[in-house]
């Protein structure tokens, strides 16, 4: 009977869209199904409990859960019954990763694609993956898991899909010139695909990647739009912060910086470009943009923007 509810739990939680991982084939003894070997069969009172623990994992593991931290223990517990599984590495992974034990998350998730080459394949998982791999400054990791997963993000919560579109498009501003048609295009759809502080984050980011592709006007209007005066608060919460990732502090910086130019804070925007290029951010790729910056406002003053533009 156990058995038969944890693989019920197991296919409601998929179907529901929660992001659990797939039934594991190692629980399909359980159910009498194919793909299950002898072996297996002479542990079913071991995998019976396996099973249950997988599917409790699951269920606890949704966004904005308070019993994330019993995900890693039971995962532990499913490890320690059938030892060499994917499924409790991934749930363990990403309960960590929500931690923001970047580092331990990112060895579970590792193991579990050791075990399984499609252990990271569903949309929730490979969210946390590239979390991860940008958190822990594997900047090219991450943005392929990226890549991967946003045509796919439609999978994802609201609030998971916001942070994946920003993380992804701070990357994309960090890969320098090369790639800035690339950070507009994703920051775009940050901006539709993200609400509350992300949205606004997302419109400042994306007018720092237009302003970089040379398109000032355009950029000078999205802040005007959004309210210059609000990016300091904007970039500046841990919500923002958090979905940006490692480095990205010096790309809230230089929105900033943007930001207070269209606001006509001189004095500030000028700080701001200054603080920006101390910070030797993302190896200087930026760094002759932000000194285009610094000597307009040295020689005039006025905002770089054009006529008509705050």
């Amino acid at each position: 009977m156990a058995a038969v509810v944890a693989i019920a739990l197991l296919a409601g939680l998929v179907a529901a869209g929660h992001g659990a991982p797939a039934h594991p084939v190692e629980c399909n003894v359980l159910a009498g199904e194919r793909g299950a070997n002898v072996w297996e069969r002479a542990k079913i009172p071991q995998l019976r409990r396996y099973c249950a623990l997988v599917a409790s994992a699951s269920a606890k593991l949704t966004p904005g859960s308070r019993m994330v931290g019993d995900v890693v223990r039971l995962a532990d517990e499913a490890e320690a019954l059938v030892p060499g599984r994917a499924a409790p590495m991934v749930l363990k992974g990403r309960a960590l990763c929500q931690l923001a034990r970047h580092a331990e998350a990112k060895v579970s998730l590792r193991l579990a694609r050791e075990r399984d080459a499609h252990a990271l394949d569903d949309p929730a998982t490979l969210f946390a993956w590239a979390r991860v791999l940008a958190s822990t400054g594997d900047a090219a990791g991450a943005r392929d898991a990226y890549r991967d997963l946003l045509p796919r993000s439609d999978a994802l919560p609201l609030a998971d899909r916001g942070v994946a579109y920003v993380g992804s498009g701070v990357l994309a501003l960090q890969a320098g010139p090369a790639a800035i048609g690339n950070a507009v295009a994703i920051l775009r759809q940050a901006r539709h695909d993200s609400q509350d502080v992300l949205r606004s984050a997302a419109t400042f980011l994306l007018a720092l990647a237009l302003d970089r592709s040379g398109d000032t006007g355009e950029a000078a209007t999205v802040i005007a739009e959004e309210g210059a005066n609000e990016a300091v608060e904007v970039m500046t919460d841990p919500r923002v912060l958090d979905a940006m990732g490692k480095g990205g502090e010096a790309e809230a910086r230089a929105a900033v910086a943007l930001a207070r130019e269209v606001e006509g804070d001189r004095a500030a925007a000028l700080t701001a470009w200054q603080a920006y290029v101390a910070s030797g951010a993302c190896g200087g790729v930026w760094e002759a943009h932000a000194r285009s910056h610094l000597a307009a406002r040295a020689r005039t003053g006025a905002p770089r923007h054009p006529a008509g533009h705050p």
